[in-house]
């Protein structure tokens, strides 16, 4: 990714609402609502789409394991894969700093 590819997504460029950048704007509204969940509605009128592309959305995060629903309430909530996501990258981070350690290590050696 060139920085000017950064830039514009930093800065919210227009190309971001296609449907890869419309499942990140609800991925990113979902991780907000780990208590309460959020109703289809609340989802639609905060992302500006329709209830209806948020419900198929959301079939798809629920299928993949990103979401779950709540059948009492009908709202919706993210599911621990979100934190894994994390976990992961930290676990990579992890690895490349050992990596490196060992890359000084062996230019340090007698």
């Amino acid at each position: 990714m060139t920085r000017q590819d950064s830039e514009k997504l930093l800065a919210g460029h227009p190309d971001d609402r296609n449907s890869v950048g419309k499942m990140i704007d609800l991925l990113d509204a979902l991780s907000g609502c780990v208590v309460k969940g959020a109703s289809n509605g609340a989802l639609a009128k905060g992302l500006e789409l329709s209830p209806s592309t948020v419900t198929v959305m959301m079939k798809t995060l629920i299928n993949k394991g990103w979401a779950r629903k709540d059948e009492v309430t009908g709202h919706f909530h993210p599911t621990a894969k979100m934190g894994q996501i994390f976990g992961n990258v930290l676990a990579e981070i992890d690895k490349a700093e050992r990596h490196i350690a060992e890359i000084k290590h062996n230019f340090t050696r007698n």
